[in-house]
């Protein structure tokens, strides 16, 4: 008897230490090996993708590491690794390739602004996606769809259910982790070779239900995470979708393991318990709609089948995701119907106006901007309300939906006694391409607000203006930092032969962020005058971020001379 109770309460630490393991790896080991890394990697500082440049600096970084090959081979590695376990009935195989896809995200509990900084270096995982479009990320969002049904219930009793929410998931995970490692160990100490006695009386896969739920929670806590630049990292929700599908593959086809070493044992047990969730009767003949008609039976029995089940499972949760949260059926209900179109803009018009919530107000107005040009019509007005947060928000909506009808409001705007209205308006404008929009535009160049005359010199360099040259060249030597930053970045948006000069001044500037600018401006204009400057810095500049863009500029700059019918 005492035997007994020795082995339970070891058994139960045992436990316990690979709960409070899964808790720890989860939640503090990303801050722990973002710390270290942070130290032990050199990688830029900054928003990766503020700009134009910034994205081209992004962008010469990852060349110059070969980090889309090692991304690429990455991405491989784990479809090879979950093909190769379902083929060879390995799971453990499997499941490492599906918690490799979600290693990213846990890079998001790391606030970096650049998204490969540190923990953010798993982020090349999902180069592969990123680079056909970041808007695949977005094919992962159905997984709301049980989050946002309890947030409208908790609304329904006037209760903000998110931390609620977020914690059931998380606790329920982790007790139902902890209990069914508990029952796994226990029927192992008792030579039982089918664990069926307590949490495996409701879930034949308590510890796989319980990751699966714990990691629901910590997907839901990201949505409300201090994560300044999250949306430079992966969106968890396609992550947390492809993972748990192969989990569920992976329990499939232990089941099948299961059958064909204890036969008839398993298969009463199978009768008694739900494979993950005790889930209502029509529930379960959803889920099992595919297996029926493709195989004729309730849960599959080949490995074949278990893949084709997960693939039709996948394809419909993807379609779903781009259906009903990525915008298509809103977006093709629009387009067949106008009337529902414009009664739904002036819906999210008014709740601009009603909302209080800043963050709010931002996700509205972005549904607002993806119905297109007809919108416009409801940003303009809001250029002039009584509302500071609405003018700045209209100003920076419509240099996303550029339009010629705008044009008069955004110029009265540049007027606006708001600094972030005036340099929005300014940066609309740019997005227009309105050629006579320079001259009002060029009055901010004078505005007592730095911030300001950096944003009109950017959208002047992008409306081609090529009389900043000029200015930038009077103001070049008693500027800020920042401003001589702002210079450099925007000649080379202009691309002009004759900025080169300044820009090459860049090069000798003091400050290394001037230098790193004028690095990639002399790389957009491209002229081989730039050359000498350009391998003077690869070679000898003091700052690593320097020598790395020069190094990259001067071998872009080579293949592109290379090219047929390119000449110098």
């Amino acid at each position: 008897m005492e035997h007994r109770s020795l082995q339970t309460v070891f058994l139960l630490l045992l436990a316990l230490v690979f709960s409070v393991g899964l808790t720890f790896v989860t939640i503090e080991l990303p801050h722990v090996v973002d710390d270290f890394l942070q130290t032990a990697l050199t990688t830029p500082h900054g928003d990766s993708h503020a700009n134009e440049t910034s994205t081209l600096k992004t962008e010469l970084f990852i060349s110059h590491f070969k980090l889309r090959l090692i991304g690429y081979v990455c991405f491989a590695l784990m479809l090879l690794a979950i093909v190769v376990g379902f083929a060879t009935r390995r799971s453990g195989l499997a499941t490492l390739g599906a918690v490799g896809f979600m290693l990213p995200v846990f890079a998001q509990f790391a606030s970096v602004m650049f998204f490969l900084s540190g923990l953010g270096i798993l982020n090349v995982v999902w180069l592969p996606l990123l680079d056909l479009s970041w808007e695949l990320q977005r094919l992962g969002l159905i997984i709301r769809a049980p989050y946002d049904l309890l947030m409208w219930l908790f609304r329904q009793i006037g209760v903000d259910g998110y931390w609620p929410i977020v914690y059931f998931f998380l606790a329920s995970g982790l007790l139902l982790f902890f209990s069914g490692t508990f029952a796994w160990l226990s029927a192992r100490a008792r030579k039982q070779d089918v664990a069926d006695f307590w949490v495996y009386r409701i879930s034949r896969h308590p510890q796989y239900l319980g990751w699966i739920l714990w990691s629901y929670g910590v997907y839901l806590l990201l949505l409300r995470g201090l994560y300044p630049k999250r949306s430079w990292g992966i969106d968890a929700s396609l992550p947390w979708l492809l993972s748990t599908l192969v989990i569920v593959g992976v329990a499939m086809m232990e089941e099948l393991n299961m059958q064909r070493r204890f036969g008839e044992a398993y298969e009463t047990y199978r009768r008694s318990a739900p494979f993950l969730l005790p889930l209502p009767g029509f529930v379960q003949k959803l889920f099992s709609l595919p297996t029926r008609l493709l195989f004729k039976r309730n849960e599959p029995e080949r490995k074949r089948e278990v893949v084709a089940a997960l693939c039709i499972h996948a394809a419909v949760l993807i379609a779903a995701s781009a259906l009903f949260y990525a915008g298509g059926f809103t977006r093709t209900r629009h387009l067949l119907a106008p009337a529902t179109r414009d009664a739904r803009m002036e819906e999210l018009a008014a709740q601009l106006r009603e909302e209080p919530n800043g963050r709010m107000q931002y996700f509205i107005a972005a549904e607002l901007v993806s119905l297109g040009e007809p919108a416009v019509a409801y940003f303009i007005p809001l250029l002039q309300d009584d509302e500071v947060e609405l003018r700045i928000l209209a100003a920076h909506s419509l240099r996303k939906i550029p339009s010629p009808s705008a044009v008069p409001a955004l110029v009265a705007a540049l007027d606006d006694s708001v600094a972030n209205v005036r340099g929005g308006a300014a940066s609309a404008l740019a997005s227009t391409g309105c050629a006579e929009c320079v001259g009002p535009i060029r009055r901010l160049l004078e505005d007592p607000e730095s911030w300001v005359r950096r944003t009109a010199l950017r959208a002047l360099a992008e409306l081609g203006a090529d009389e900043i040259v000029d200015w930038a060249q009077a103001q070049w030597t008693d500027s800020e930092v920042w401003t001589r930053v702002a210079i450099i970045e925007s000649l080379g948006i202009l691309g002009a032969r004759r900025a080169l000069p300044l820009i090459l001044e860049g090069l000798k500037d003091n400050e290394p962020l001037v230098r790193r600018a004028a690095v990639v401006a002399a790389m957009s204009v491209g002229s081989p005058d730039a050359r000498a400057e350009l391998t003077r810095a690869s070679r000898d500049d003091v700052d690593w971020e320097v020598r790395l863009y020069a190094t990259e500029a001067l071998k872009q700059m080579r293949e592109l001379a290379s090219r047929p019918g390119v000449s110098e």
